[in-house]
């Protein structure tokens, strides 16, 4: 959460401002606002915090309306597998990334009410009725909880939004998204796999990130439901490299006793590098086996068995629901290991394995035993991967609890948070109240030349500075939401286009070069917005560019961790952005490749940018020619940075940018 800028430098002794010297000496109120706010600052610690950085998984709900269509609403409907006794609703907003960062509420209704419902389609309970969120200054993903007391009987639920944002993917239409919809009975969620109609809407072009079913597919963008639990230092379990994703890695989960089983809960391990995607060693194809003995070819028991094929679902827990069945040992064995690059070795990975009698957990402080792991590896924060994890309880950064629980902990974090901003707003009126009692009077004592002297060139150059960033945001909304939004459906169409009469070298061109536009456009756009929350850094700006002219070859994206901490000036900013894309380029209108490589490292020689592709090369005597790579060396001059070039023909080429810092 932003601190107010008025709580900055006023707490410690000689830091403090006369103006808050003076309301803590004269006011009771101070002193019991910052009680309390000491108060609050010492129960988040104890909370779960909502993620920025992209935890994978589904995207959710989302549909587009026409703008005038929402006569009375734009409604979503779930209808459930049985009917239960709801006493807990939780609907979690969805989030994109696009040119101007992370959108942690796409989608979001200003206005909307949700309602449960019988068999019928009748109302049976009006659970909540919404008004102003867009108007709420510290909202910023937190999900939205509605207690249902007394719990009603319902078959299903639905949401009728009342107004909503204008799409930018699409002109005169407006959006309506959702991550996760819950429906609790206690512990268990109705909402599970329902079945979700989406009246008079249509699901935008993207099938792999929005879909109806993806509403209650148990998949948020919120991460793993942990909460803080001090110094934990296992982080999870992973197995030793494997050069063939189709090799076989197993583990063995000993109950200690037979018990009955009817269903198991994976939990993806964390990503140890920050390039790679969430849930990047869980198995896309693996078994769930539970037997009485040990599981031995040699002397077969009595088995239950259950093939799963599955997408990655980034950082979120994975039920797989079994018939019930008595048994003392578990063994989950991957049938196909998470692989990516060819060359990148394949991982099996997990943080946590639990074994369900209903909602117990009966695998908590069972021993695991596997032949492939990688036994008390360092991980990141000095945490270590071992088998010893998988049972413990523990995430990666936290004590597991049940989603409910979870997510009435983000609600307590957010009404903190909320007080919070309240208590600093009024802390803040209360040292401006003192701070203008003194400047009336000082003002009264000064007279009118410290005002012609002082005041009137101060406010001058902070009214024409406002002025500026005024006409810098005017610019960057109107390329984002006028040129980036034709763009985006000029790429639409051609994706259209080329499904229904095949690919041509028109579309080709077409793609690309708005593709290229679309790029140049998040340059300018972020050059404009030098600050902000929700701005990316630097080497993320590079990576998304990549992700976006480089979509039809296939791409490698790597950065130390140094590189990701790494920030430029504008100006170096710029003179980069621009000398990237033409790189980008140059790979892809005359290189011919199939492959490129992109590599970003900051070290003590500087800010190190290396962009290799395998296509035809430059040969010699070409390069040595002034005009060959003419723009990409007057970038290099105005950055003041060395480049060096190394091509053969039919080898490809490779360009290196030291920029010193």
């Amino acid at each position: 959460m932003m601190v107010p800028l008025f709580w900055a430098g006023v707490v410690d002794g000689a830091d403090e401002a006369w103006d808050y010297r003076l309301a803590r000496t004269f006011s009771g109120r101070l002193a019991e606002v910052e009680e309390e706010m000491d108060e609050i600052a010492g129960d988040l610690p104890g909370l779960p915090e909502i993620p920025v950085a992209d935890q994978g998984g589904t995207g959710g709900f989302s549909s587009l309306y026409p703008k005038h269509a929402g006569k009375d609403g734009f409604v979503v409907e779930l209808t459930f597998e049985e009917i239960g006794l709801v006493d807990l609703v939780a609907l979690v907003p969805a989030r994109r990334y696009g040119v101007t960062g992370l959108d942690p509420e796409f989608g979001l209704p200003d206005a909307f009410s949700v309602e449960l419902l019988d068999s019928d389609g009748g109302v049976v309970g009006q659970v909540a009725n919404v008004d102003g969120l867009w108007g709420d200054p510290v909202r910023n993903g937190h999900p939205l909880l509605f207690a249902v007391d007394p719990p009603v009987e319902a078959a299903g639920m639905r949401i009728v939004a009342r107004k909503l944002k204008l799409s930018s993917d699409a002109s005169n239409a407006v959006v309506h998204a959702w991550a996760e919809a819950f429906a609790f009975e206690g512990e268990r969620n109705l909402a599970a796999d329902a079945e979700v109609v989406n009246v008079r809407g249509v699901t935008p072009p993207s099938p792999w990130h929005w879909s109806p079913s993806f509403l209650v597919d148990g998949q948020t963008p919120l991460g793993l439901p942990e909460v803080p639990a001090g110094v934990h230092a296992n982080v999870g379990w992973i197995s030793s490299g494997r050069a063939r994703e189709t090799d076989r890695v197993w583990l063995e989960v000993d109950l200690g006793e037979v018990r009955e089983i009817d269903g198991v809960r994976l939990f993806p391990a964390k990503r140890p590098t920050a390039d790679l995607p969430s849930g990047f060693g869980f198995p896309r194809v693996f078994s769930v086996s539970v037997s009485e003995g040990r599981f031995d070819p040699a002397n077969p028991r009595p088995t239950l068995e259950k093939r799963v094929e599955m997408a990655n679902p980034g950082h979120n827990p994975v039920l797989i629901p079994l018939q019930r069945f008595r048994g003392r040992f578990l063994k989950i064995e991957a049938l196909r290991l998470w692989k990516v690059h060819e060359r990148y070795p394949a991982f099996y990975a997990l943080s946590e394995v639990e074994a369900l009698d209903g909602t117990v957990n009966v695998a908590r402080g069972a021993r695991v035993r596997s032949p492939d792991g990688m036994e008390n590896v360092v991980a990141s924060a000095s945490g270590y991967w071992s088998v010893a994890s998988l049972c413990d309880g523990f995430g990666p950064e936290g004590k597991l609890v049940s989603r409910r629980e979870w997510l009435e902990a983000l609600g307590k974090r957010l009404k903190l948070e909320q007080r919070q901003h309240a208590l600093g707003v009024e802390r803040g009126e209360i040292v401006a109240g003192w701070r203008r009692l003194v400047v009336a009077g000082a003002g009264l004592l000064g007279g009118v030349g410290v005002f012609l002297l002082v005041a009137l060139p101060v406010r001058y150059r902070l009214r024409e500075k406002r002025e500026v960033e005024r006409v810098r945001e005017r610019i960057a909304s109107d390329l984002h939401d006028e040129v980036g939004s034709n763009l985006g459906s000029i790429q639409m169409f051609a994706d259209l286009a080329e499904g229904r009469t095949g690919k041509s070298l028109e579309l080709t061109r077409i793609q690309r070069i708005a593709a290229e536009t679309v790029s140049a456009v998040r340059d300018i756009v972020w050059l404009l917005r030098p600050e902000g929350d929700s701005r990316i850094g630097t080497v993320e700006h590079l990576r998304e560019t990549s992700s976006i002219m480089l979509e039809r070859l296939d791409w490698k994206f790597t950065a130390n961790e140094a590189a990701w901490q790494a920030e430029l000036t504008d100006e170096q900013s710029r003179h980069l952005f621009l000398f990237f894309r033409e790189a980008l380029h140059n790979v892809l209108r005359h290189a011919g490749a199939e492959k490129a490589e992109v590599r970003v490292e900051c070290g003590d020689d500087g800010f190190r940018l290396v962009v290799a592709d395998d296509g035809c090369g430059i040969s010699e005597k070409k390069l040595a020619r002034k005009s060959t790579l003419r723009a990409l060396r007057q970038r290099v001059d105005s950055l003041g940075a060395e480049m060096t070039v190394e091509s053969r023909e039919g080898e490809g080429t490779r360009l290196e940018l030291v920029i010193p810092m």
